[in-house]
């Protein structure tokens, strides 16, 4: 189970919280799979007890251990009385007086992570409210460990390359630079909040080690969130109204932070100019 100050904890508890504002339900948490037949209760919302990390569950016991096996989202309308799911092993949801229940996997690859869940102390059914809200907080934190796991595989293997007698990988190191285009991409389409700040973090992380040959001339420039956003998208190839639909925000906006963004970068005329100064100062790959 990660550390509680991992980056992959963090992300699971913005999905955790996400999750609960999303669907209104008053429980919600994590539980990773630590062995083939057994999860742990990791980052949770809202329960009464704060001693509940590290609970475990089996697999197939219960509405979390149901969902590591199918795979699938699962719910039951009132716990104590559902048929489809075990009950050996209720002292977590009978502790919490969890009586409605929803869960589904976080899937990497082919492989179970974790099984995110919402719970409501009242007997009712559950809706799509609740249901989308739990598949689509799983998919958040499934693209994040995804991303999260790619990164570091890259950039340890552009490290390596960097470290040996031989000369310099450059395969590996550009990989390095398209994964991180990809993640700047990525990081663009996601709103403000949590999630989006770890895939900040893992921009970074990576930056120090494909832009970190650069010697930047004089400070770096300091771009707003929304401006490097632009940004990407312009050294992605978007027009502006590409880039006006990407981000949600209108075409005179658009212009308005591509002229700050060229004037933050030296008083650069076009956007080849701005994207080439903008590599130059290590803000992009």
């Amino acid at each position: 189970m990660p550390a509680e100050d991992s980056a992959e904890a963090a992300a699971a508890r913005a999905a955790v919280l996400a999750m609960r504002r999303d669907s209104g339900m008053p429980v919600a948490g994590a539980a990773w799979v630590v062995g083939p037949e057994l999860l742990q209760i990791g980052e949770t919302s809202g329960v009464k007890s704060s001693c509940r990390r590290g609970f475990p569950v089996p697999a197939d016991a219960g509405l979390i251990g149901k969902v590591l096996t199918t795979r699938r989202l699962a719910a039951v309308s009132d716990y104590r009385a559902a048929q489809q799911v075990s009950h050996e092993y209720d002292s977590f949801v009978a502790a919490e007086e969890v009586r409605a229940m929803a869960a589904a996997p976080v899937i990497v690859g082919t492989t179970v992570r974790a099984a995110l869940f919402v719970g409501s102390r009242d007997a009712v059914r559950l809706g799509d409210r609740v249901l989308t809200a739990v598949t689509e907080a799983a998919r958040d934190l499934e693209q994040f460990l995804a991303t999260h796991e790619h990164a570091h595989r890259l950039l340890s293997e552009a490290r390596a390359a960097q470290n040996r007698a031989s000369p310099r990988d450059t395969v590996a190191l550009e990989q390095v630079h398209e994964v991180h285009t990809e993640l700047l991409e990525l990081t663009a389409t996601l709103g403000e909040g949590h999630l989006k700040d770890r895939f900040h973090e893992v921009c970074c992380l990576l930056e120090s080690g494909c832009c970190s040959e650069r010697v930047p001339h004089g400070p770096t420039p300091r771009l707003s969130p929304r401006e490097l956003d632009v940004l990407v998208a312009v050294a992605a190839g978007c027009t502006n109204l590409e880039i006006s639909e990407r981000l949600e925000i209108g075409l005179e906006t658009v212009k308005g932070y591509l002229r700050s963004v060229m004037r933050k970068l030296g008083g650069t005329s076009t956007r080849l100019e701005a994207v080439t100064a903008a590599r130059r100062a290590g803000l992009l790959p």
